[in-house]
């Protein structure tokens, strides 16, 4: 089964970096769907020269206005973004976004067609997990394209492998009890490349979001030759 591996650049890169980066990553043998969110300069660089799906790290909910500094989901759209990533502890840590603006930026990718990477579950406390997601979710009556890319920062040090299967198991299971569908879910708690090839054997997790080391392309051909 074709799995997800999700790139997520941060604030790393030059520009020289970039074009050596796309030139190697363009020549990856792998059936899997690797998506790649650059920093928002980058993007078309990756968009006009990359041969794998790219997403933003960040989008506004207001399809535009005077925003300074943001970029909407209709620019993405225009430039042929497909992805956008919303929520990530980063954000909320940083920029102080909470489930609310979190929420408006999920609407705002579905209404317009670019497929939302929710990030959430940071304390790895399924009765937070259960409670952000009913927060993150209000309003949306269709989880069909969105991808769940659970992140349980707080604990990634103390989690095994059957403890992630257990979270991934009891996240896919309150999902599809409230949506009748089978939810798109990928693993982000601190993923290397050692740790690749035994997290895509979980039963119901689809891919893996990849954060600090993802720049390292070095370190992404291992990732991805590990997933195949």
């Amino acid at each position: 089964m074709k799995k997800m591996i999700i790139l997520n650049h941060k604030m790393n890169l030059e520009y020289d970096e970039v074009i050596d980066y796309i030139g190697k990553i363009n020549n990856v043998d792998t059936s899997n769907n690797i998506v790649i969110c650059p920093s928002t300069l980058y993007l078309e660089s990756f968009i006009n020269n990359c041969s794998w799906g790219i997403g933003a790290q960040n989008v506004y909910y207001e399809v535009d206005g005077e925003y300074t500094g943001e970029v909407s989901t209709l620019q993405l759209k225009s430039l042929g973004i497909e992805y956008a990533m919303i929520g990530h502890y980063e954000r909320k840590k940083y920029f102080d976004e909470n489930n609310e603006i979190i929420n408006k930026k999920l609407i705002a990718c579905l209404d317009s067609n670019i497929v939302p990477i929710l990030c959430f579950g940071e304390t790895g406390k399924m009765e937070d997990i259960k409670s952000s997601l009913d927060k993150l979710l209000k309003d949306v009556d269709n989880i069909n394209f969105i991808v769940f890319a659970y992140e349980p920062l707080c604990v990634t040090d103390k989690l095994t492998k059957e403890q992630i299967r257990n979270d991934i198991e009891a996240i896919y299971d309150y999902l599809y009890s409230k949506y009748k569908h089978k939810p798109n879910i990928v693993y982000g708690g601190g993923v290397v490349e050692s740790d690749v090839g035994e997290l895509l054997k979980i039963d119901n997790l689809n891919g893996v979001l990849v954060g600090k080391i993802s720049a390292d392309i070095d370190k992404v051909l291992k990732i991805i030759d590990s997933a195949n």
